[in-house]
């Protein structure tokens, strides 16, 4: 069933990798064909990249979660002395506030900034 040109769609925060943008840690992508040829007739994408939104580049060394994990610290593979944990919270409790219209998310799985696990 099509969305009515006359209705909005509902809007979906998407980990922008998954929308074919070139974000990752390695210049690349992770463009998911379910989401850009099944879900994108049927929903309006709110694209989002926490780690290139705090101001890292691509490519970039990846970063990954240690330590506790109900408060881990997030330093880069290679380079452990930045913590980025302060940051990529502000990001998040900052896009909570600012996207109240969102009814939904799809999270690239992995990812130490998007994914649940």
């Amino acid at each position: 069933m099509n969305a009515s040109p006359f209705e909005p769609k509902p809007r979906l925060a998407i980990s922008a990798c998954l929308t074919g943008l070139s974000v990752r840690y390695n210049a690349g992508h992770k463009a998911s064909a379910l989401c850009l040829e099944l879900l994108q007739e049927h929903f309006d994408w709110v694209p989002l990249c926490p780690e290139v939104a705090i101001g890292l580049g691509t490519p970039r060394e990846p970063i990954r979660l240690v330590g506790d994990p109900e408060h881990p610290v997030v330093t880069g593979t290679r380079n452990g002395a930045t913590d980025l944990a302060g940051p990529l919270r502000a990001y998040g409790e900052q896009m909570a506030d600012e996207l109240d219209d969102i009814c939904g998310y799809i999270f690239m799985q992995k990812s130490p900034s998007c994914g649940l696990e």
